[in-house]
């Protein structure tokens, strides 16, 4: 049965929706404000009811073998260390969707060693070990300028590498130091030795030991792979997903009829890129957000006039059809073709300098960085382009 849409006024600051006769406001900032946002800038109208206070919001998140009672996460039955959980409130206060976590730590329970799994979430308290979506962790790792390891110097660490060893090889004693095994880190742990920092993804599973030296900066793991290169600064200390930093790359030419989530929160109005003004509002709109007539703004641009209400919703869109097999197929060939593209223009940047790198784009560059290089969070070093360059300069050796 299709959901009527509900009343509401959406805004920068709050949001007001009226479900079953009552209205609700929910303010900027509350754990459940982006949620609620998006569901309704998406049309999502049957997820607004759990949307529309703290408690339910939270609550939701506790499926499977976890509970939630007096804010406390349990799983099947034990409290949660209060690090996660705090991490887990956090995370709702901001809007992200903690579910990583979740799966981090159904994994962590298949790790069998009572120590590591106590000496772990300390580890992840240093800042910018992020979380996967699949439940995993990364961590930086310290090696040569050949990507070799900068202890024997015979094990590869080129992006896409993977090591495994005996787990019952690796001293799981806290006490030790030093002792047999992978080591991965926090940055800090990781600069001090190195010409060369890559990006590890590791399995909590697979976690022996954090030594108690080095302020807990450092572990001993039994299996880990590289994913990419360092990209100069941290990275986020919450969740990283590749998703996040396709959407980021773009982040400048947003599209306004597309997830409103992706937009900055002061995003201003009277932005020049913006096209004619509204006949009804005065406010400047983009070409794709206007009415047949090219007068007036197109409901879903609420988002660029914060303090114009919404009197009233579009239907939601209906689903897109299935696609045939010619339509696939098409889809697979404009993409190889988009593929070579790519590499022909990475190889292009390959033999650039300085001085003809910064006369690219910012997007060519981010993602010679990201695809070409492999350089891990590539969209979000700071310092523009110049900063971008001086990275992918150093990534080149």
């Amino acid at each position: 049965m299709a959901i009527t849409p509900p009343p509401y006024t959406l805004t920068n600051a709050s949001i007001t929706v009226v479900w079953e006769g009552k209205p609700h406001t929910v303010q900027k900032g509350s754990p459940n404000f982006n949620a609620l946002r998006k569901a309704i800038i998406e049309e999502k109208w049957a997820a607004i009811p759990k949307n529309l206070t703290v408690a339910k919001s939270i609550k939701d998140w506790a499926k499977g073998k976890f509970t939630l009672a007096d804010n406390v996460f349990s799983f099947e039955g034990m409290p949660l260390p209060s690090g996660i959980n705090g991490r887990i409130l956090k995370m709702a206060t901001s809007g992200e969707d903690p579910t990583p976590l979740f799966k981090f730590w159904e994994r962590l329970q298949k790790n069998p060693s009572m120590r590591s799994v106590e000496q772990l979430w300390p580890f992840l308290d240093q800042k910018g070990i992020p979380i996967t979506k699949d439940g995993h962790f990364l961590a930086y790792k310290g090696v040569k300028s050949d990507f070799m390891d900068a202890h024997t110097g015979t094990i590869s660490n080129k992006p896409g590498t993977k090591h495994v060893m005996p787990r019952n090889q690796i001293s799981d004693d806290p006490n030790h130091a030093c002792h047999e095994g992978f080591h991965v880190g926090a940055l800090e742990y990781a600069r001090t030795f190195s010409q060369r920092v890559v990006i590890c993804e590791v399995d909590p599973e697979h976690v022996v030991c954090v030594p108690y030296d080095s302020s807990q900066q450092k572990m001993r793991v039994c299996e880990y792979k590289v994913i990419g290169n360092h990209n100069g600064s941290y990275m986020s200390s919450t969740t990283h997903s590749e998703e996040t930093e396709e959407a980021e790359t773009n982040d400048e030419t947003f599209n306004a009829k597309g997830t409103a989530a992706d937009a900055p929160a002061d995003y201003d109005v009277n932005n020049d890129f913006l096209a004619e003004p509204c006949d009804e509002c005065g406010n400047k709109i983009p070409p794709d957000c206007q009415d047949e007539d090219n007068k007036f703004h197109d409901l879903s641009c609420s988002l660029f006039d914060p303090d114009r209400p919404i009197e009233e919703t579009a239907p939601a869109p209906a689903k897109p059809a299935k696609k045939t097999g010619k339509q696939k197929k098409k889809e697979h060939k404009a993409k190889k073709k988009a593929g070579k593209v790519m590499a022909q223009s990475f190889d292009k940047l390959k033999k650039m300098d300085m001085v003809g790198l910064l006369n690219e784009s910012l997007d060519s560059l981010r993602a010679y960085a990201g695809k070409g290089l492999q350089i891990v969070g590539a969209s979000k070093i700071p310092g523009g382009k110049t900063a971008l360059v001086s990275v992918i300069l150093k990534t080149r050796g």
